[in-house]
């Protein structure tokens, strides 16, 4: 745009151009746009909810897109040094163009590249979008499709992830030679997004391989911890807690690693505990054993698996819906289905959060015995 330039150039003394000292905010990100600006002399840093997306030296265009549509601004621009700046406005713009063709021209040239490069980013982002999908319909399908239909037990879940793919995982695995034992599962990584998902679909594959060459909780989770540090690089821990059911006797027998521990409402004292055994998140150290611990589900109890995701959902002002909530609807749990249980503990923890958007992933696994 040299040309134009120098023309421009002429005006920096003149009362139509501003200064801008270093430091001091041009227009601000969602500001009405009504004039563009030409960067006559200096440096324009423009940024997107302060990440940097520009560095504009002189010649540039600065927020041209206001001459169309008389748009909010789509970003931040500050000056980086000491700047001369020459705003136009859609009048003054128009009587430019029949004494300075080139400068139109140079703009429009400006304009259409820079919307080339908004039509490549909108299909990459869309081509990314359905990538997301696909990966999602992946995550999905690594999940139970249908919760287990045992005699005298009732087993419902519930996933909801906070992002197109999540972190969480839960998992019924039945044993072949053991009909009666019924393994269950309830993980959370940490961070979230795609890699949280990657391992995720990792960590499934690594507790089900482990189900083939032991049986104990405790084991499972010595196994998979060994495999995670053995594996993976990238340093992502995973929270578990892992129980195997024998559905005949109702004996629980289950360790935790680093996991939330599970609420139990008990129906004969019709009081809610937790199942308070704790080990270290898998994928720390190598030599980490698990305590195991176990409980005799009796006729009416009804388990509670979470993950983080549903204690620490958080409303508009900020607070966590916290573990004492949860225990309250749980002390109502006595006379409910499993699926009423699930639907409460859901459908409250939703009115609580309200239009706050979810910042984790939500899972649930409700078990009852019969009575």
């Amino acid at each position: 745009m040299s040309s134009s330039l120098d023309w421009l150039s002429n005006l920096k003394h003149t009362g139509q151009c501003k200064t801008y000292p270093a430091g001091e905010v041009i227009f601000r990100e969602g500001d009405q746009g009504e004039v563009m600006y030409v960067i006559l002399q200096g440096e324009v840093h423009v940024t997107l909810e302060n990440v940097p997306i520009n560095f504009l030296k002189p010649g540039s265009l600065l927020g041209e897109m206001a001459l169309v549509d008389n748009s909010p601004r789509s970003a931040t621009a500050t000056a980086a040094t000491d700047c001369i700046l020459l705003p136009l406005d859609q009048n003054q713009f128009k009587s430019f163009i029949p004494t300075h063709p080139e400068f139109s021209i140079e703009v429009m040239t400006i304009m259409a590249q820079r919307l080339r490069r908004l039509m490549d980013e909108t299909l990459k982002r869309q081509r990314m979008e359905e990538e997301l999908n696909i990966s999602r319909q992946i995550q999905l399908s690594l999940l139970p499709r249908q919760c287990p239909t045992l005699p005298g037990w009732e087993i419902t879940a519930f996933y909801q992830s906070a992002r197109q793919v999540g972190g969480d995982l839960y998992d019924f695995i039945r044993l072949p030679n053991a009909p009666h034992l019924l393994h269950l599962v309830i993980a959370d990584v940490t961070g979230k997004g795609v890699p949280a998902a990657m391992f995720m679909a990792f960590s499934r594959t690594v507790i089900r391989t482990a189900t083939q060459f032991d049986t104990c909780p405790a084991q499972i989770l010595q196994r998979t911890n060994q495999s995670i540090l053995q594996d993976i690089r990238y340093r992502l821990f995973l929270s578990t807690f892992f129980a195997t059911l024998n559905t005949e006797t109702g004996k629980l027998l289950y360790a935790n690693g680093g996991h939330e521990w599970p609420v139990l409402y008990r129906a004969e004292t019709h009081q809610v505990q937790t199942l308070d055994t704790s080990g270290l998140l898998l994928g720390v150290f190598q030599d980490t054993t698990f305590p195991e611990a176990e409980y005799m589900l009796a006729p009416g109890d009804v388990l509670v698996l979470f993950t983080d995701g549903i204690t620490e959902a958080r409303n508009q002002a900020g607070d966590l819906f916290g573990e004492e909530r949860l225990v309250e609807i749980m002390s109502h749990a006595g006379e409910k289905s499993a699926q009423q249980v699930m639907d409460e503990i859901t459908g409250t923890v939703a009115a609580f959060t309200g239009n706050t958007p979810q910042a984790d992933d939500l899972t649930l696994v409700v078990l009852k015995r019969q009575k």
